[in-house]
């Protein structure tokens, strides 16, 4: 887009001396006078946003408008205003919405992390009430790239506007009318039962992939459709347990544990049974039958679950004043020191917070 404007090809042919645009006088970019470093623009860009500003001026909304914001966004996908007018134009003159998607369904591909790409998908998806294409294509995009913050907002704004009982809008239109209710109520909670499996899906290929950790909790916790609240819990604390005899040093499984625990109220020391061995590094020993087998592979002991144990111990002493508890707990942070000596004086102030409260 920034390219000097000799690099440009001569055979490059100005709006104004295109067939149906002769009408419009471009309207140059208003620069401050004697500006240190103008921008130079590629002629290409230069001559359409000139265009552009000519056509807002006008007020038109055309189908010409939709050719010439086309050209802007393959030059320049950040630019805002030009996706808000295409938008306004589209829904105006009531375009072929589908062949719209069709076009995001390229753009994104190559603007993953573009705010307005996603955002104009979202108003387009919004105008034609369908969900059809939403999650698979936020699947397919996911495939590319696992992590990527703007692909889990979208797809948790379709999960919401489509699939929740609040929602009428997940009826796609080419659903017979003579479909009940209870029928599309038991669609969409396989929807969501779906979501927790796409979850496990990523996490077999990649356990220490964060964001899908986080969607798990969203669905589970916060969307409110993560199944009966009385049984949710349970299912989380086995899935994540299996999740951590495997992998103990872990981070993101670990504040998943922590995070369900805190969600339900249910105090750390609940886990002690689990988290012992894995601090301990007794792989073979397990007092519980209830607990998952430890890998073989799996790394320890597991500083995380040192400083789990360092946790509950630190509650404990707080809860009752108790001075054995509180030396424990220092003893287990400053342990710590070890495994991640940056940290060492991080885990030094743990130590002495937990000792001068007990």
């Amino acid at each position: 887009m920034y390219a000097s404007n000799k690099h440009m090809s001569s055979s490059y042919v100005p709006y104004a001396s295109r067939p149906g645009w002769a009408d419009l006088e471009p309207i140059p970019q208003k620069d401050a006078p004697n500006a240190l470093v103008p921008i130079a623009y590629a002629e290409p860009y230069r001559d359409a946003m000139d265009t552009f500003r000519a056509l807002v001026q006008k007020g038109e909304l055309s189908t010409r408008g939709v050719e010439l914001t086309e050209a802007l966004i393959r030059m320049n996908p950040g630019h805002y205003s030009i996706w808000a007018y295409r938008a306004q134009t589209l829904l105006a003159i009531k375009a072929d919405l589908t062949k719209e998607l069709d076009l995001m369904d390229e753009l994104i591909k190559e603007h993953l992390k573009s705010y307005q790409v996603w955002q104009h998908r979202r108003t387009i998806v919004t105008a034609l009430q369908s969900s059809s294409r939403e999650i698979p294509f936020t699947t397919r995009a996911l495939a590319f790239d696992a992590k990527n913050y703007h692909t889990w907002a979208y797809r948790q704004w379709a999960l919401l506007h489509f699939f929740t009982p609040s929602s009428t809008s997940h009826i796609e239109k080419d659903v017979a009318s003579t479909s009940t209710a209870h029928q599309d109520q038991d669609s969409s909670a396989q929807v969501w039962q779906d979501e927790l499996k796409y979850t496990e899906e990523l996490l077999e290929k990649d356990v220490r992939n964060n964001s899908a950790w986080n969607h798990r909790f969203w669905v589970a916790f916060e969307s409110g459709m993560g199944g009966r609240q009385d049984g949710v819990l349970g299912r989380e604390l086995r899935y994540v347990k299996d999740k951590l005899a495997l992998s103990p040093n872990n981070p993101s499984a670990w504040n998943y544990l922590r995070g369900i625990l805190k969600q339900t109220s249910t105090p750390l020391s609940d886990l002690r049974t689990f988290v012992q061995p894995l601090a301990l590094g007794q792989r073979e020993t397990s007092t519980s039958s209830d607990e998952p087998e430890i890998s073989q592979d799996a790394e320890l002991p597991s500083w995380l679950a040192i400083e789990f144990l360092a946790d509950i111990a630190a509650q404990e002493a707080k809860g009752n004043q108790d001075k054995e508890k509180a030396g424990e707990s220092a003893a287990l942070f400053r342990s710590l020191i070890q495994f991640d000596p940056i940290r060492t004086n991080y885990w030094l102030y743990r130590a002495e917070q937990v000792e001068s409260v007990a």
